[in-house]
């Protein structure tokens, strides 16, 4: 099988290079976002080129007919997004892309929304899901009008990898925030409660509104831990319903130990970054999703949603964290038989993109936002 990534992220793109890799799938990338590009680096990636999208609508159409002549070429079974404008992009123009199936996806619009923290934060309002009190600021007036205890916290409406998402403890530091010329620090903003406690992540995979697959995990030192929670679960079934969602996404959620509950904070509506824990589970979300993509009913014999009666730790599937726990001995070596089928460990051996992307770190280049691009063509 043949399968085409559509790129904005390199490293969620090296993560569906090394998933797909272990399903001995043949990985080609376009990439469609200026980045390091370390991904073209990779072991499992057949063949890696370039076509990058601006806010001009004939390279839109440029692109669509760049991906339908490559598919076509190529022989190419499925296309999987990555990256938010990857998957913004593919879901504005999947009805023009004439040869290969696409993974599945919900609209542009629902993309933009989901993605959007304020929007995101009215929908959790309207179906009675709960979420921290947040308040929108527009203007600098309305920050002494603003109705929430201190410390809070601050964020963009639509930016990623927590850029720009700060505490503050008082007032004076809120004028200081937002007077300090980092753009993230622009209004709008939004101004949230804080909760006391720790993250959870919830991870989905979901087809027209149905909850198809799911994950619960949170991070601990060196591990991810993966539990049932019944009360998660439910709220997971509310959020895919609620916004009749279909493909991955992960939500953010907060759990408040002042008062025992869960509070869902944000949406990634794409693949995330930590996906290839739940593959390591078990769980392959890549897989699932390529079946679902073909119309293929998903065999019994795939896990779909923990089966674990206590909590069980997944090591982090990261080369350098992998690595890392492995010398510290936080790892039991599974054996060389297994290697083949661990994540983790073919992360280690497909070193040359994370050697090329501290480079780059090092380097101190610095990559835009890839969701900057998808406001201007909104």
């Amino acid at each position: 099988m043949n399968v085409l990534i559509v790129s904005s992220s390199d490293g969620i793109t090296l993560s569906l290079l090394r998933c797909l890799g272990l399903l001995n799938i043949r990985s080609h990338v376009i990439s469609i976002w200026k980045s390091s590009d370390s991904s073209r680096f990779s072991r499992f990636c057949k063949n890696y080129t370039s076509s990058f999208v601006s806010e001009s609508s004939q390279d839109t159409k440029e692109i669509v007919n760049t991906i339908n002549n490559y598919c076509k070429k190529q022989k190419i079974d499925i296309i999987i997004p990555s990256g938010l404008l990857g998957t913004f992009l593919i879901a504005l123009i999947k009805e023009k892309l004439s040869y290969s199936s696409v993974f599945p996806l919900n609209s542009a619009d629902q993309i933009s929304n989901l993605n959007n923290k304020w929007y995101f934060y009215q929908l959790l309002k309207q179906h009675g899901i709960p979420t921290p009190e947040t308040t929108l600021i527009e203007t600098t007036e309305q920050i002494e009008l603003l109705n929430l205890n201190f410390p809070i916290i601050v964020k963009p409406l639509d930016q990623g990898n927590g850029d720009g998402v700060k505490r503050i403890d008082s007032i004076e530091d809120l004028h200081k925030y937002i007077s300090n010329e980092n753009h993230l620090n622009n209004l709008p903003l939004l101004a949230q409660e804080y909760i006391d406690g720790y993250d959870i992540l919830l991870n989905i995979l979901a087809e027209n509104g149905k909850l198809i697959a799911w994950t619960i995990n949170k991070r601990v030192p060196y591990f991810f831990e993966f539990f049932k929670d019944e009360k998660l679960l439910e709220i997971a079934h509310k959020l895919v319903y609620s916004c009749n969602y279909s493909g991955v996404a992960n939500f953010d959620i907060r759990f408040d130990e002042r008062t025992n509950s869960m509070k869902v904070i944000e949406c990634n509506p794409r693949f995330w970054s930590s996906f290839g824990a739940s593959v390591s589970y078990g769980i392959d979300f890549v897989n699932l999703g390529m079946l679902l993509a073909q119309g293929h009913k998903l065999p019994d014999n795939l896990k779909k949603e923990l089966t674990c009666t206590e909590t069980e730790k997944i090591p982090y599937p990261s080369p350098s964290q992998f690595l890392k726990g492995l010398l510290l001995g936080k790892y039991r070596f599974t054996g060389i038989n297994n290697i083949s089928r661990d994540l983790a460990w073919q992360s280690i051996l497909d070193p040359l993109p994370n050697i090329y992307e501290k480079i780059w770190n090092r380097l101190g280049i610095v990559n835009t936002y890839d969701g900057v691009m998808l406001n201007k063509l909104l």
